[in-house]
Formats: C-alpha cells, sequence, structure tokens
C-alpha cells in the first residue's frame, strides 16, 4: 500500500474501480433538511433530497437544504484509523465556498499535529472535478511520490479544470451563486435557465437561455473550446434527452475524446437545485 493515503468527501464522482484499487476514502457529507439530516451516499439521490424538501415546504416557500460536515471526533477517527498504516494523509476536498468539509478536516487535523502527517486542500471544484483530483493524487502516491509531490501534482492540476452548470430552479441560485432575488423569480417565470461556471471555488453567473436545445448547444460549444481536454464529465437531473443530444454532439464533434455521465450528488444538488445539465472537462492532465 502507498505510504500516502487519500482522503476525499462524498461529492467526488469516482470509479468504483479507482476507489478500490488505490483504497481512497470517502468522507460522507451531511444533507439537512429543516431538522432531519441524512448523509450523502450513494443510496440517497439528488430526487430523494428534492423529495425531502417539496415535504418540508411552508407557506410554498422552498426550504433550501444545509450542506454539513460530519462531527469533528468523526472526522479525528478516520485519520487516527489511516495513520496506523500510512505514514502520511491528503485530504482533498468539495471547493470550501460550497462545504464546510474543508474547514472541518482542517480543524481535525490541527488537533491531531504532531501525531499524524496530514495535508487538507481544497479542490476549489465539485464533482468530477473532485473526483479526478483524488485519482490522480491517488496515482501519484501508488508511483511513490511523498505527501509535498502529490500536493503539488493536485495544486498543478486545480487550474485546468473547468466548471459549467445550467440550472432551471433559480431560487438555489440566489444563496450558491449571489444571484438577486428579483432575478430569481423573473427569471423562473421566463422559464431562463441561467449559466454557471466556477471560478476560485465559487459558483459565478454567466449568462442565460431559454430552450434545452440553446442548453446543449452551449455546453457543445464550452467543452470544444479546450482543443486539449481529455476527460469530459457530465451531470444531469431530469435533462436525460439534452445529456443524449450532448453526448451525440460530443461524439461527433470531439470523436477522440472519452465523455462519461455521472451521478448528480446531493451535496451538489443542495447549491444548484433540480432540473440542471452541465459538464466538467479536464485539460491536458492523463
Amino acid at each position: 500500500m502507498s505510504k500516502v493515503r487519500i482522503v476525499t468527501d462524498s461529492n467526488a464522482s469516482i470509479p468504483a474501480d479507482i476507489l478500490e484499487k488505490y483504497s481512497i476514502e470517502v468522507i460522507p457529507h451531511v444533507l439537512r433538511v429543516g431538522r432531519e439530516r441524512f448523509e450523502d451516499k450513494e443510496e440517497f439521490s439528488a430526487d430523494q433530497l428534492f423529495q425531502l424538501i417539496r415535504e418540508n415546504q411552508s407557506g410554498g416557500r422552498i426550504l433550501l437544504p444545509d450542506v454539513e460536515a460530519p462531527e469533528l471526533n468523526r472526522l479525528m477517527d478516520v485519520y487516527q484509523r489511516l495513520g496506523q498504516d500510512a505514514e502520511e494523509i491528503i485530504a482533498i476536498h468539495m471547493s470550501s465556498a460550497l462545504s464546510p468539509m474543508w474547514s472541518q478536516s482542517r480543524k481535525a487535523a490541527d488537533m491531531m499535529m504532531g501525531r499524524y502527517r496530514i495535508r487538507v486542500m481544497d479542490s476549489q471544484t465539485t464533482a468530477m472535478g473532485l473526483g479526478m483530483l483524488a485519482e490522480l493524487a491517488a496515482k501519484a502516491a501508488d508511483n511513490g511520490a511523498n505527501l509535498s509531490e502529490v500536493a503539488r501534482v493536485v495544486n498543478g492540476a486545480i487550474p485546468h479544470i473547468y466548471v459549467t452548470f445550467f440550472a432551471e430552479t433559480l431560487y438555489y441560485l440566489e444563496r450558491s451563486a449571489r444571484l438577486g432575488a428579483a432575478q430569481s423569480v423573473l427569471g423562473t417565470m421566463l422559464g431562463i435557465k441561467a449559466m454557471v461556471t466556477m471560478e476560485d471555488g465559487q459558483l459565478i453567473p454567466l449568462e442565460k437561455v431559454q430552450t434545452r436545445e440553446d442548453v446543449a448547444e452551449k455546453l457543445y460549444d464550452y467543452t470544444a473550446e479546450f482543443a486539449q481536454n481529455e476527460r469530459i464529465g457530465l451531470v444531469q437531473h431530469r435533462y436525460e434527452q439534452t445529456q443524449k443530444l450532448l453526448l451525440e454532439r460530443l461524439e461527433e464533434g470531439l470523436p477522440d475524446i472519452s465523455a462519461r455521465a455521472w451521478r448528480y450528488p446531493p451535496s451538489l444538488a443542495a447549491h444548484l437545485g433540480p432540473n440542471v445539465m452541465g459538464v466538467i472537462v479536464y485539460e491536458g492532465l492523463y
């Protein structure tokens, strides 16, 4: 086993065989809806999250869910267990602008300082982007890289991850992307979809489109800008036909690039809401 163990969180999209091969540790987020809390695991879907939100609506007002980190003791237990077999640990987490996991993980690592060498990193990204960084780190560790070398690989990769989403339910973006309430109400009434990207880990509104055909074309144009992209990840919620159309466009226009559809993690759904289509591009890393 590698001398450096890799830790990430449930927002990451990582193939099961990669998780097993490199023994990547995944810590689940906690989703809070009202007084109820649910762990962000495979058996808890975005659809279940939105159903809970509907059930907890009050006066027609959506009760936005909160993304939480597990208790400090649970994180410390993970580090202590991994530290019994590994010399060093690197934890790579969902953007700290969207999740408290990085901050909580830092606290746990600081409390264990002197007993274990732990580096906690802010991925500044989400979903497949986070999963790719964890996989990249695990491969470097497996090849013999030490903690500093693995961290250098991850830091070098972060600027090459590009993320964009279209979201229909703009109410969620009032909080997550600082979209004004008036913009949210008007946009929802007109059927406008907001295009958001990630900059320095934050969701930033870019522009708006009105049809799902526009969404597929915009996402294709966005992806095609990266001449050396080597991996493309797709995520959607109730955009199955648009995703199919986009996959066809990618196969036609970028036949040498593999595109893969991934699960929409509840820890991301809490920020974007339902009815979402997005892409994450990994540029020139493999």
